[in-house]
């Protein structure tokens, strides 16, 4: 039930990059020890159950805990501190911020319910019972949209109706197995759709079309593009996206490989893997500046995977995916 947030420092290659960013900040930033590219910045100790989802606020200085104690806590980043905890009547599975009131988040329990909560005053805003209980949430772009992954395999879309509430709008039955993450894809061309990237406990990731319109800017469908195969069966793998050439899709799998997917209209969906990790892989995610994976598998294990190509700056070598 812990929590550790690590500060991973940037190489020459990487600082290139972001030679003309502005970072508009004042705070020193530690030296770390020779030899080294990874350091503890803090740890976070309260929950007494598996932490089952974490994120961070707008401003990055607090962290989000979702966990089977049956609560949600916040934490300050920099010094690990416990600043609120928010009870809930059954194990909580995930959560997320209302996109346009970062006031009011909404979490999942285990007793199939959606609860909005504010944050200032503990008061709960709203209650969604729905059908199985929610395991996977993420909000689209424009923000009006929530797509809530379910345990018995549905994605049901909700729309917020103001800046407090959400109201169903329609589902889609995606599997056999539990939605265990949802990666939303944003459109890169006026002729592309976005898209959902889903893990699902049926041994596959579904490529999903988001249609808007009409009315425009209204989410009416969920579009099977294409389902890729994954060893999944049990855990609660995550995905995530890198946007290096066209688009890839990388997965967590039960297999202790890390599938790195294309997403390229060219590239049939070919399928290249990371071999590195002696247990089953739960999660993976991609730093902003597309540069660096971290992978976490079922021992407890962190991965940290350099890209080695940056043929976009016009420097450094081309490798299967970059990696």
């Amino acid at each position: 039930g812990s929590v550790t947030v690590y500060r991973c420092y940037r190489t020459e290659m990487e600082l290139s990059i972001l030679k003309d960013v502005d970072f508009r900040t004042n705070e020193a930033q530690p030296v770390p020890q020779e030899h080294s590219n990874i350091a503890i910045h803090s740890r976070m100790t309260g929950h007494q159950r598996a932490v089952t989802s974490l994120f961070f606020n707008l401003l990055e200085d607090q962290v989000v805990t979702t966990s089977i104690d049956k609560s949600v806590r916040f934490w300050n980043v920099d010094t690990g501190e416990m600043l609120k905890v928010f009870p809930d009547s059954s194990p909580a599975l995930v959560a997320a911020f209302l996109p346009f009131n970062p006031s009011v988040f909404v979490a999942a329990n285990a007793n199939a319910v959606l609860r909005l909560v504010n944050v200032q005053n503990g008061l709960v805003v709203q209650k969604l019972k729905v059908e199985s209980e929610v395991r996977a949430l993420k909000f689209d772009d424009t923000g009006l949209f929530c797509l809530a992954g379910t345990k018995n395999g549905a994605i049901h879309v909700l729309e917020t109706s103001d800046s407090n509430t959400l109201k169903f709008k329609f589902k889609n039955h995606l599997s056999r197995g539990a939605v265990t993450w949802i990666t939303f894809v944003g459109s890169n061309s006026p002729d592309s759709n976005p898209c959902l990237l889903v893990n699902s406990c049926d041994s596959h990731i579904t490529i999903i079309d988001c249609i808007y319109g009409p009315p425009q800017g209204v989410l009416t469908n969920l579009a099977v593009r294409q389902r890729v195969k994954v060893a999944h069966s049990l855990l609660p793998l995550r995905n995530c996206f890198s946007v290096y050439g066209g688009g890839f899709l990388i997965s967590a799998s039960e297999d202790r490989d890390i599938y790195i997917c294309s997403l390229a209209k060219s590239a049939n969906y070919k399928m290249h893997y990371l071999k590195h990790h002696n247990a089953p892989v739960l999660a993976v995610a991609v730093n902003a500046l597309d540069t660096l994976i971290a992978s976490a598998d079922s021992l407890g294990n962190i991965v940290l995977w350099r890209r080695l190509d940056f043929s976009h700056t016009g420097e450094g070598r081309r490798d299967v995916a970059g990696w």
